[in-house]
Formats: C-alpha cells, sequence, structure tokens
C-alpha cells in the first residue's frame, strides 16, 4: 500500500483544477454546510442562554409563586442565600385617550436589576423613572404601547384604579425571556405603584419572584443544590424553583427542537446529495477510463489504481468539507452582526467545535459510502480499454465487500447521528424511515425498468428511441430515479409538512371561537360583570368558570421531578397549570373512562383527568395526583378522563376537581365572550373602563403571537425545502453528467445515419420526461407517508393531503428532469463525428 504514491498522484492531477468535481464538491459543500450552519446556531444559541443565565434569570437563583408572595420561614430562608429581587408579573388593562390594550406589568424593587442592565430612553435611572412624584407613580413602558394609545412621555394612563405617568421608553430588558410568552407590551413599575392600582386580590394571577445573588459568588453547582434543598424542604411550598441553566427554559427547548428538525432535514439532504456524490464519482471513472487502463498496462495494480483516485477524491472532500465548515465557524458571528439587535436569544461569538466535528466526520462518512462503489469498477477496467472504449460495456463486477464497506460508513453515520441526538428514538425512526425509502425506491425502480424492457415499444422512432433509452447498456436511469425519487419525497414530505402548519394555523379560530378572555373576575362582582356583558351590542353568549393555579408535585405517590412522562405529556409537569372545579360535565369536553360525580358530591377530593395527558402520566382511573394550591397540598383520586376539543377554543382545564375541594380556596374567574357583530373595540373599553381590575385576552392577539412563533418553523421549513430543491437539481446533474460520454458517441451515431438535432433532443426530452413522471410518482408516494408520520406523531397536528402539491410535485419534476438533463447534454448534441470516427 504506497500512501505516498496515491497522495503525490492525486495532488498532482489536482493542481490543472477541479474540473470534473464541481458536481461533487457542490453535492459535498451544501450538505455539509446545512449541519455545520445549523449544528453552530443551535450551540451558539444554547451557550449565549448559559453564558447569559444570570441577567436571563434575574439571579442565580429564583422562586416563583403564583397568586401569593413568600412569608415567614419561606422568606427567611431565601433571604439567607443572598441578596434578594423581589418582582411581581401580571396582565392588566391600561387605558388612556379613551383606547384600552392588554400589557405585562412587572412590578420590581430598588435592588432591579441584580445582573445585566436595563436600558431606558427618557429617564436613564430606572429608580427615577419609576418614583413616585407629586402623589403619581412613574412607569417606563415598551415603546408599542406608546403607540397603541397614542402616548408621549409625560402623558398619563390609567392601570386598575391609579393614574400613572409615562417617564421613559424600554429599550432593552435582560430578564425578558425568563417571562415566557409575552402577550402584550411591558409596563415597569414599583410595587408600591403595583399596590395603589387595586389588581393585587386574593386569587388574582400574579406571578411572585424572588431572584437571589448569591453571598458565595456565582456558582452553577451551588445554585443547583439550592434548587434541590429548597424542594426537600418546603415541600409544600408550592413554588418553581430554578437557576440560571434553565434561566430560558422554553426559549431553549425552542431552540433544540427546531435545530433537531433542521439537522434531520440536512442529513437527509446530504444522504440525498451523497447520490449525486456517486453520479460525479461514476462521471470521474468514465472520463478517466483510458488513464486507468494505459496506468494498468503499466503495471499498476488494481488496488494501486483505486487508492490513486480515492486519494484524489478525498482531497477534493477535504476542500468541500473545510469550505462548509469555514461557513459553519462564521455562521454564529455573521448572525450576530446581522440579526443581533433584533434577535430576543442571545448568540455566543465563538467557533463551536463540536457540531463542526460531527458536521465534518458525517461529511467524509457519506462521501465514502457514496463514492468507494462508483470507484468500484475500476477492477473491471482492463487495458483493451484503450482500444475502442466506447464499444465495451463497462460491466458490474462489484464484490460484496465494496457494498458491506459503503453499508458500514452509512451505519457508522448513523450511530453518530443517533449518539449526538437528544431523541434517539425519533431519530432512529427517522432514519430506518429514510432507509426504507431507499430500498424500497431501488426496488421499484428495479422492477419498473424491468418492465418497461419487456413492454411492447412505440411504433414511433421518437418514442421508441426515448423508451429504449430508460433501460439501454450504461443508462443513468436507475440511479436518476433514485436520486430525484429520494430528493422528492423530501420535498415532498416538506410541502405537506408546510400546508399541515399552516392549515393549524388558520384552523386555530373556529366558525364560533370566544372574542375575548376576561381573567380576574372577582366572585363578588362576577354577577354585575355578566350582566353588564350581556348589555353590550354583539355579545350572543357569555360563559365562566373558576380559575385557580396550581402544580402538579406528585403522580402515582412519586414526586413530580421523579416522573419520567412520554415527550407529549412532560409539559404538564414543568410548571404551575391552570385549574377549576365543577360539578357538571364541562361544555366541549366527553367522558371516555370512569364516571362523572354527583352534583352534590361532598366525599374526597377526586378529579378529572385530560385523556393524552393521562395517558402521558401512565394514569388509570383510581390512581392519585397531588397538586399544589397556594401553598396547600391537595391528593385527589382520578375518577375520569375526558376528550377535550381544544379547538372551540372555549374554557376547558387538564385538571377539573370536584367543587368541595377547591370552592373555599381563594380565586377569580374567567369569563369567554362569544359576539356576532358589534364593536369588540368598543367593548373593550367599555369594560376595562367599568371594571379596572379585569384584564381582557383579545382571541385573534393571542392567537396571532402564537401564530408568529409557528411561522418561524414555517419559514425553517420553507428553507429546507429549497435547500432540497437545489440539491435535488445538483443530483440530477450529476446523474445526467456520468453518462455524458456515452450521450455524446450515441449522438454522433445517429447523426451519421441520418437523425437531426432537433429529432435527437426531442427524443432526450421524452426520455428525460418519463424518469421525471416516474420519480414524481415514487417522490409522492414516500413523501406522502413521511409527511404523515411527521404531522401525526412529531408534531401532533391533524395531517392533510394536498393534490395539488402532488401535481405541482410531478411538474416541477418533469421539468427539472428535462432542463437538468438539456443543461448537461447539451455537449453531445454538439459532438463532432470526427474526433469518435478517428478514435475508433
Amino acid at each position: 500500500m504506497n500512501v505516498g504514491l496515491w497522495l503525490a498522484y492525486g495532488l498532482k492531477n489536482l493542481r490543472s483544477g477541479l474540473k470534473g468535481f464541481y458536481i461533487l464538491l457542490t453535492c459535498l459543500t451544501l450538505g455539509v454546510a446545512a449541519i455545520a450552519v445549523i449544528g453552530s446556531l443551535t450551540s451558539a444559541i444554547e451557550q449565549g442562554l448559559t453564558e447569559q443565565g444570570q441577567p436571563l434569570l434575574g439571579g442565580d437563583v429564583e422562586f416563583s409563586l403564583i397568586h401569593r408572595e413568600a412569608a415567614g420561614p419561606e422568606l427567611e430562608y431565601i433571604k439567607t442565600k443572598g441578596e434578594v429581587s423581589r418582582v411581581a408579573t401580571l396582565r392588566a388593562m391600561a387605558t388612556a385617550n379613551q383606547q384600552s390594550t392588554l400589557v405585562e406589568i412587572k412590578a420590581v424593587d430598588a435592588a432591579y436589576p441584580l445582573y445585566g442592565t436595563l436600558t431606558l430612553t427618557g429617564q436613564p435611572d430606572v429608580k427615577n423613572a419609576v418614583a413616585a412624584v407629586a402623589g403619581i407613580h412613574g412607569v417606563a413602558v415598551d415603546e408599542l404601547l406608546l403607540g397603541r394609545l397614542s402616548l408621549e412621555i409625560g402623558d398619563t394612563l390609567k392601570i386598575g384604579t391609579t393614574a400613572l405617568k409615562v417617564t421613559a421608553v424600554i429599550t432593552s430588558e435582560p430578564d425578558r425571556i425568563s417571562d415566557g410568552l409575552v402577550l402584550g407590551p411591558r409596563l415597569l413599575m414599583t410595587h408600591e405603584a403595583l399596590q395603589s392600582t387595586g389588581l393585587i386580590q386574593p386569587g388574582s394571577l400574579v406571578t411572585w419572584r424572588y431572584r437571589v445573588k448569591l453571598n458565595e459568588g456565582s456558582n452553577l453547582k451551588l445554585a443547583k443544590s439550592i434548587t434541590e434543598e429548597a424542594r426537600s424542604k418546603f415541600p409544600d411550598a408550592g413554588w418553581r424553583v430554578r437557576a440560571t441553566d434553565n434561566a430560558a427554559g422554553g426559549a431553549e427547548r425552542f431552540v433544540e427542537r427546531l435545530g433537531y428538525f433542521m439537522t434531520l432535514v440536512a442529513l437527509a439532504a446530504l444522504v440525498v446529495g451523497g447520490a449525486g456524490m456517486a453520479n460525479a464519482v461514476s462521471a470521474f471513472v468514465t472520463r478517466r477510463t483510458s488513464a486507468i487502463a494505459t496506468l494498468k498496462c503499466l503495471g499498476l495494480s488494481s488496488r494501486d489504481v483505486f487508492g490513486l483516485y480515492l486519494t484524489e477524491i478525498l482531497l477534493v472532500g477535504v476542500i468541500g468539507i473545510a469550505l462548509a465548515l469555514g461557513v459553519g465557524a462564521v455562521a454564529p458571528y455573521l448572525l450576530k452582526y446581522f440579526a443581533g439587535d433584533v434577535l430576543p436569544l442571545p448568540v455566543a461569538t465563538s467557533v463551536q467545535w463540536l457540531p463542526l466535528l460531527v458536521a465534518g466526520v458525517l461529511g467524509f462518512l457519506i462521501l465514502l459510502a457514496f463514492a468507494v462503489l462508483p470507484l468500484a469498477r475500476i477492477s473491471t477496467i482492463r487495458g483493451t480499454h484503450l482500444f475502442r472504449n466506447h464499444l465495451v460495456s463497462e460491466g458490474d463486477a462489484t464484490s460484496w465487500g465494496w457494498y458491506a464497506l459503503s453499508l458500514a460508513m452509512l451505519v457508522l453515520a448513523a450511530a453518530l447521528i443517533t449518539a449526538m441526538s437528544d431523541n434517539r428514538q425519533i431519530t432512529l425512526l427517522y432514519l430506518l424511515g429514510l432507509t426504507g425509502s431507499f430500498v424500497v425506491l431501488s426496488i421499484l425502480a428495479f422492477g419498473l425498468l424491468r418492465v418497461i424492457a419487456v413492454l411492447p415499444k412505440p411504433s414511433n422512432i421518437l418514442l421508441r428511441h426515448g423508451v429504449t433509452s430508460l433501460y439501454r447498456p450504461g443508462a443513468a436511469s436507475f440511479s436518476i430515479i433514485l436520486a430525484l425519487g429520494l430528493g422528492l419525497s423530501l420535498f415532498v414530505t416538506l410541502a405537506l409538512t408546510d400546508r399541515t402548519i399552516s392549515n393549524e394555523l388558520k384552523a386555530g379560530i373556529p366558525e364560533k371561537a370566544p372574542a375575548f378572555f376576561f381573567l380576574d373576575v372577582r366572585n363578588e362582582e362576577l354577577p354585575v360583570f355578566r350582566d353588564a356583558l350581556n348589555k353590550q351590542a354583539g355579545v350572543s353568549s357569555v360563559g365562566n368558570a373558576p380559575m385557580l393555579r396550581g402544580r402538579i408535585t406528585a403522580v402515582k405517590g412519586v414526586a413530580a421531578d421523579k416522573v419520567t412522562p412520554e415527550p407529549g405529556s412532560a409539559w404538564a409537569l414543568r410548571g404551575d397549570r391552570g385549574l377549576t372545579y365543577a360539578a357538571q360535565l364541562p361544555t366541549g369536553s366527553e367522558l371516555v373512562e370512569g364516571q362523572w360525580w354527583p352534583e352534590d358530591y361532598r366525599g374526597k377530593p377526586l378529579v378529572s383527568v385530560e385523556q393524552e395527558i393521562a395517558q402521558g402520566l401512565g394514569l388509570k382511573i383510581g390512581d392519585t395526583l397531588k397538586i399544589n394550591v397556594l401553598g396547600r397540598e391537595i391528593e385527589a383520586e382520578v375518577a375520569n378522563f375526558r376528550r377535550v376539543n381544544w379547538r372551540s377554543m372555549g374554557i376547558n382545564f387538564v385538571l377539573v376537581f370536584t367543587p368541595s375541594a377547591l370552592a373555599s380556596a381563594p380565586h377569580s374567574h374567567v369569563v369567554t365572550v362569544e359576539m356576532d357583530g358589534g364593536d369588540e373595540a368598543k367593548l373593550l373599553n367599555t369594560m376595562a373602563a367599568t371594571f379596572p381590575s379585569v384584564t381582557a385576552v383579545r382571541v385573534k392577539d393571542a392567537l396571532a403571537t402564537v401564530g408568529q412563533l409557528l411561522g418561524q418553523m414555517l419559514a425553517a421549513v420553507r428553507g429546507a425545502n429549497g435547500l432540497t430543491l437545489l440539491t435535488g437539481i445538483l443530483v440530477l446533474a450529476g446523474a445526467m453528467a456520468s453518462g455524458l460520454a456515452t450521450r455524446s458517441y450515441e449522438s454522433v451515431i445517429l447523426k451519421t445515419h441520418g437523425a437531426t438535432r432537433l429529432q435527437l433532443l426531442l427524443a432526450f426530452m421524452v426520455e428525460y420526461g418519463l424518469l421525471g413522471f416516474v420519480s414524481a410518482i415514487f417522490g409522492i408516494l414516500s413523501g406522502t407517508l413521511g409527511a404523515w408520520y411527521l404531522a401525526t406523531f412529531i408534531l401532533e397536528m391533524p395531517w392533510s393531503f394536498s393534490w395539488m402539491t402532488a401535481v405541482v410535485t410531478a411538474v416541477v419534476a418533469m421539468v427539472l428532469s428535462i432542463a437538468a438533463g438539456l443543461l448537461v447534454t447539451a455537449r453531445a448534441l454538439s459532438a463532432k463525428p470526427s474526433t469518435y470516427l478517428r478514435n475508433e
């Protein structure tokens, strides 16, 4: 094994440039770059979230409670850990200039912020901005609020029963992400100002946060130990305790899932591109047939010739992977430079070595897997190929050892991507699906070509030539169908996934959805509030339900943090949940197992659980759930399971208790309003003026906020679609190029026998159109199956098939096949007979 000779020969051949390698180089670079960029950006954002954990969280440790403040031993315990900043957050209505809008209030103390910088314009010092002057408290607001209420700095607005003066505009808020989903513009004030508004009532949906700057200095290990200690020392506190490694849990999970999804798509594009690499290597071997034959005549063994050209291919691969990794390395810097000001997430500007290493290794494994088989043809080339080589069949004497080597490279790539994945089960299923598509397409393509070979031939000479060219010796039909079919499968999967998400967004508001949700309606004012709503023009229906907040602390006697639920149900254990009680089965729910309790039930606490969550938590009728409500532990027996129609947008909860379990706890009501016509803005302003302590959430506005997040996923899916389409074009071009020499020779022979260039062009169009159509059929079938699996089991959304997408896919496939085929084989039509006849 003369590796030195192989390397010297490869370097010498590359001195003349990369001509003939551009398709291989582009397919490899695109696939590896996609994986490297996605991995680098995901890793950079996760690192940024970790490095900025303290300002994002607002401290080293945060204790949060809903409805109530920490007091007594709980508060004393918090204060012993370090400097404490108390923050209260809630939603409320702001009114000014006869207009009303939902705002996100944050009440802070003098210690805020413990970490990071709050940037204001108008009045830069936060203490002065929120101070009371002449009995009027100041507030700093999001600039969006000024536009909604037609305000300027110095104007006043009303929150609850209190007038407040706008003194500053919030430019940057360090802990914004940690608050989760934000439905309205921010409004910053003091605790004294919040108390004066009258919004703080028993049962009000207020989150009290206690951020701690540790006495011992920043130490994640210490902070995590405090979270464990707090949970064990105060098991009934019902608080959520988190450290800086969970400062932006929701945002981090979104980044991880989107990055995971995009990585799988990029991996598929790399594998599809691998087919293009195989075609490019096949074309390379065809072009070098004379050189290979010459080297063998000079005494080199097939192993040495194989080593020479494999080294050359790997050197080209090094160039492509280096380019791809370079793009991946600078991706975080480019994102920070161009989108740092608008991106809501911190991005670490450093080279992310691990995802780059993974992308590089994957690139080499895929390159080897798809290069060794076409290179193995070298063993079939003899010295006789120097004479009349166009008439010598290439043959296929590839041994099973080469197939085993190629398969081993693919298995290593699959093992690497699975080992790096957080969800190995889904990754394995995805890879098995990709493998299944490859195998099925191979079988179908092989069988179809065999069937076409035995069918009666068309009488038209052009059709006959186009059909017989599909299965002629040396034809690239099999690789074209395989490569284009895989590419179109991914394209159809993503196109239908795009449709699924879009339909889910459009279906978010049913025909009879509530126009508003009103929160924090106190028990004593509920009758008056309902009566006032019924008098408003356009109101067709008013509904209400009691609402509390609580946290699941134990499932079947096991602490919640020790339970391992199914992925789709894990969210139920992560934070506080909305709870209610009811004597009758709520509207929009269907009892699927168990019995509903009698209306006058007064026994031990019972709970009704939404069916999917119950299955995810492994619950059965008679099991127990322990819930912490306002610091009080309630253990309830599971009485029944419900199927909930969440699309109705009505009042429904995952957990519904017997009235005797929760009715005595301080709580408020949530009220829904359905409208048939009428002026929503007028109703909102009227109710906000009459009931200033009640918070209104407009359903359309809330759905628009959620839709914006799903829109980001759509943008990613459409970007992946573009990558898939580009890769498919390159793969197709590679397949066409692999048979270019044979095409040129055939064109010369046919033109010598009287065929015109137009006739040859039409014959090529028939052949390429048939290839495109067949590939489209395969792509539609496997892509539809992939989209169904993704929608049903990953996105958990209703799946819908689109015939328009199918037809467009078929048309695109045929147009691409014809265009790419004609573009690549245009040189064959221009081949001069004299050049080939002299060589024969």
